[in-house]
């Protein structure tokens, strides 16, 4: 015999399913009319190997392929097409060349928000004072295993949480974000400092940067 325990358990099941599909119809619609986005960062990395690490800074991305990772002694820098790692210790600059637009898991999945739905099956979780979501990508193979992501009430993103294939944990917390920033395609140009070491991958080759 159906019980009304079960039938109320049905009930709120697909309630919840209904809120949840409802929410990420919102964050895809929210994010579809972005094309560019900056905040401030907390980044925790922990591996078994290096164990762990943190770091701050800003970032920038622009659709389609651009982003600006500034973490104070470190830039990673691309305009879709010619990415540059930019040390500031060593005052080196490692220039690869013909990447195609690529680029980190992170900045992937905040230019991807307005399709998360085709991307990732998305488990819904309890969240009193915003929207929590784990995301595990429905192409088996890549680079990521699942996503954690937290975001507030009006769907900022807060936190990004990436476990990798080999079972790394990367922790972006954001703070400051703001959509559809005004930001040239020249600042994801990177343009080598006086007397800097420029290490092209294509070769090989070393020069002096600046001008």
């Amino acid at each position: 015999m159906f019980s009304t325990a079960l039938f109320a358990l049905l009930v709120v099941g697909a309630a919840h399913a209904e809120d949840t599909k409802a929410v990420v119809a919102a964050v895809e619609s929210k994010y579809a009319g972005v094309t560019a986005m900056s905040a401030a960062f907390v980044q925790t990395t922990h591996s078994d190997m290096f164990g762990d690490e943190k770091q701050s800074g800003n970032v920038l991305l622009k659709r389609p392929k651009q982003m600006f990772w500034d973490f104070g002694d470190k830039q990673f820098v691309t305009d879709g097409k010619t990415m540059w790692v930019y040390t500031q210790a060593d005052n080196q600059v490692i220039r690869y060349d013909n990447i195609a637009g690529g680029s980190s898991s992170a900045d992937e999945l905040l230019t991807s928000l307005d399709k998360i739905d085709d991307l990732f099956v998305i488990t819904s979780l309890p969240d009193d004072v915003g929207h929590t979501f784990d995301l595990a990508p429905k192409k088996e193979g890549g680079q990521v295993k699942t996503v954690h992501l937290e975001m507030s009430n009006d769907l900022i993103v807060e936190k990004v949480v990436i476990i990798d294939a080999m079972d790394n944990k990367t922790e972006l917390a954001f703070t400051d974000m703001k959509l559809n920033v005004e930001v040239p395609d020249s600042k994801f140009v990177f343009v080598p400092p006086p007397g800097a070491e420029v290490i092209s991958t294509g070769g090989g080759s070393t020069a002096t940067g600046g001008k």
